[in-house]
């Protein structure tokens, strides 16, 4: 008895915590989802990196994992295509050979500020109407400095990829950047969407560092690695960018002046916008922690801020001694019975610059609750706060979704909703991996000629039967 093939695709999602590789049918349904740390090594001095064919190793084997699960539910297995996404700032200059010159250095870690402190004064004052990013570590241009300060020799650089655009290009894809991705490395001027020339020459490294931008979900090439799995050899290669603009579409966020908040451990507000910022607009918006970039989608643009609501909210709990269930449950549970107002608990540490969280209680009345509550009023404050920051600059969200941990609990969810009364949540699970076989599903329809098609109109096929992002429930 012949069966006929399962027709897939596959999202790769390369975080900062976690390596995901997500195999779903061409309708979208999951057929498997496979996780592996990412396990970034400490050096000696305390820093955070990688070396990239370790990185890609523990890809590799991922995506071995999730096909093998996916074989045992889909006869006759094939994948047509399969798109990265994942972490931006971190990535690696490659050699004129293509062999990395350098581990990748964690886009959280703190390493070359002290190098961004003896920059020339006209690029520093340049950096962020330019760039729109803060002058600050995270970026790929304070990693890059850093890396040149330490001695790399500029005239050994062939190409920056960032990681998601490392992982395609080491599967045997074509070097290329995607656009929003490109915005997070501070190596790209947002007006012109040219490399920025002073900050590479700064660096001594030619424009040509930067390869030409490709917008996600456009065929770059087929898999030709030697250790992926026989299902996957052949297929349609592509980038699907960074992952918090990825999670968006996935989450149903596909259109201009729309605001999509990531509930994780630190909380992401991305707001989409149809036209980009000036650089006045961009320098006000840095100096606010607020970054503005491209969209991996087409003729948009994002504001991207945060806080660290998602931290302050564990580290509450863990204070009160209600991290794990059923303690978490219950206090949940009593929140949305009575909510109580924090009396005189004053919590802090959200704002995205904070070291610590603070907690002072000032009084008898101090239980668990009121914490808790007093922590919920603070993070959504916050939220607030960077909200309004970008309303100033691109005019006032239209609507607002949200995704995330945090909004399985009922109490946050209830707090949000007293501060964004029309807030509605996302279904999808896992957005960043699901984003990314969204593009992989666009990327191989464009390789079957399909040109017409684009990441939105494969979105809504995808979540037609999972996301009803008006009103839904989690």
């Amino acid at each position: 008895m012949e069966f006929a093939t399962t027709e897939a695709v596959v999202g790769i999602d390369v975080g900062s915590t976690e390596i995901k590789v997500l195999v779903t049918d061409r309708r979208g349904g999951t057929l498997s989802l496979r996780r592996t740390p990412t396990d970034w090594r400490r050096t000696a001095d305390g820093h955070s990196e990688l070396p990239a064919e370790l990185l890609l190793s523990r890809v590799l084997s991922t995506m071995a994992g999730a096909v093998q699960v996916a074989e045992r539910s889909a006869h006759g297995l094939r994948v047509a295509a399969v798109a990265i996404t994942g972490m931006a700032e971190s990535g690696v200059l490659l050699d004129h050979g293509g062999t990395p010159l350098h581990p990748i250095i964690a886009w959280f870690d703190q390493r070359g500020g002290a190098e961004l402190a003896a920059l020339p004064g006209d690029l520093a004052r340049e950096f962020s109407a330019h760039t729109g990013l803060p002058l600050s570590p995270l970026c790929s241009f304070a990693k890059l400095n850093r890396l040149v300060e330490q001695g790399l020799s500029p005239r050994r650089a062939g190409r920056w990829l960032n990681v998601p655009e490392y992982v395609a290009h080491a599967l045997g894809g074509a070097a290329v950047t995607e656009p929003s991705l490109a915005s997070r490395t501070g190596l790209l001027d947002q007006a012109t969407q040219a490399p920025w020339t002073p900050a590479l020459e700064h660096l001594g490294l030619p424009a040509a560092v930067l390869p030409p931008l490709t917008p996600a979900g456009t065929p770059i090439g087929n898999v030709d690695h030697p250790a992926v799995p026989e299902p996957v050899r052949g297929a349609v290669l592509s980038v699907a960018g960074h992952d918090h603009p990825v999670a968006s579409v996935a989450s149903g966020v596909w259109h201009g002046e729309h605001l999509f908040d990531s509930c994780g451990t630190s909380e992401a507000l991305l707001r989409v916008a149809s036209a980009p910022l000036r650089d006045d607009q961009r320098a006000r918006l840095t100096g606010e922690g607020i970054a503005q970039g491209m969209h991996v989608l087409p003729g948009r643009w994002i504001l991207l801020g945060g806080t660290r609501g998602g931290l302050l909210l564990d580290q509450v709990l863990a204070l009160v001694g209600r991290k794990e269930q059923p303690g978490r449950a219950e206090l949940d549970e009593q929140w949305l019975s009575a909510p109580p107002e924090g009396g005189a608990v004053q919590v802090s540490g959200a704002h995205a610059r904070s070291e610590h969280v603070d907690v002072r209680l000032g009084g008898d009345d101090a239980t668990p609750l009121r914490v808790w509550s007093a922590a919920l009023s603070h993070a959504m404050a916050e939220t607030d706060a960077v909200i309004a920051l970008m309303a100033a600059e691109a005019g006032p969200h239209e609507h607002v979704t949200a995704a995330g941990g945090w909004t399985r609990m009922g109490s946050f969810r209830a707090a949000k909703q007293r501060s964004l009364p029309e807030i509605a949540y996302s279904r999808i699970d896992q957005p960043s991996a699901y984003g990314a076989a969204i593009f992989a599903a666009r990327a191989a329809a464009h390789a079957d000629g399909e040109t017409a098609v684009s990441a939105v109109d494969i979105a809504r096929h995808f979540t037609e039967n999972t996301l009803d992002t008006i009103g839904a429930q989690p």
